[in-house]
């Protein structure tokens, strides 16, 4: 089996049991290590999920509002269905790539969903021309453990929102600054760093994770903004502090 068809099934079900998918994952010590990640991140949610508490009367209320779907219906819901698997398979695959792990795919996830958290609270700011001080951004630097060895350059630019973020489990710092043709986000997150660099692109933001010494980076903008300067500035000063 190669490495293509191996991380499609692993990612789609960790859980097979089929004696095939079962001999490739044994076959290298990288596939072991992937399997063990794999399988400790659905424990994870497994846990997470039935820490939920559904709200009582759920069901009844669901069931009151609910319409027999129509034959034609059904099939327009199949059809749906039928397309979004082929959409995920799709963005899957551009997640396979070589050297990539879970946890690296796990992180890039979990900015994804913090960037679009954020963004109705710093693209206000944008909109307002709000500026903070860099006594604040320092601050928050401070706190998650980063330093900047020279932060003339930064301190030149307009910084317009700075917070702490609990990304990957870390102490990690959300800086925002004014772009040409939006808010770009600069977090600085001190844990595991990446295996490389990691594409992050979806229908609105593209920029990358980048390992840096201890602990990653990453710079994201709107889709038409040039990001090079900031990675090339940031990447060539940055200090993890604690």
């Amino acid at each position: 089996m190669d490495d293509l068809e191996f991380r499609t099934r692993a990612f789609s079900n960790p859980s097979d049991q089929q004696e095939d998918f079962r001999a490739a994952a044994d076959a290298s010590p990288e596939r072991r290590k992937l399997m063990g990640e794999l399988n400790d991140f659905e424990h994870q949610l497994q846990r997470t999920l039935g820490s939920v508490d559904i709200p009582a009367g759920l069901k009844r209320k669901l069931t009151q509002h609910a319409r027999p779907a129509s034959p034609l219906r059904s099939r327009g819901l199949l059809a749906m269905a039928a397309s979004m698997v082929v959409a995920t398979g799709l963005a899957l695959n551009l997640f396979l790539q070589p050297g990539l792990s879970a946890q690296d795919l796990a992180l890039h996830d979990e900015l994804v969903e913090h960037l679009h958290q954020e963004a109705p609270v710093y693209q206000t700011g944008y909109d307002n021309g709000n500026a903070i001080s860099w006594s604040q951004v320092e601050t928050i630097l401070t706190a998650s453990g980063t330093a900047l060895k020279s932060p003339e350059e930064l301190a030149a630019m307009h910084m317009i929102f700075a917070r702490l973020c609990g990304l990957a489990g870390s102490r990690s710092a959300h800086l925002v600054t004014r772009g040409v043709h939006g808010p770009v986000s600069i977090i600085f997150i001190r844990t595991t760093p990446v295996s490389r660099g990691v594409e992050l692109r979806d229908e609105r933001f593209h920029g990358r994770i980048i390992p840096v010494d201890e602990g990653n980076m990453a710079v994201i903008g709107e889709k038409n903004e040039s990001l090079g300067r900031y990675e090339q500035m940031l990447r060539e000063n940055i200090e993890w502090s604690i």
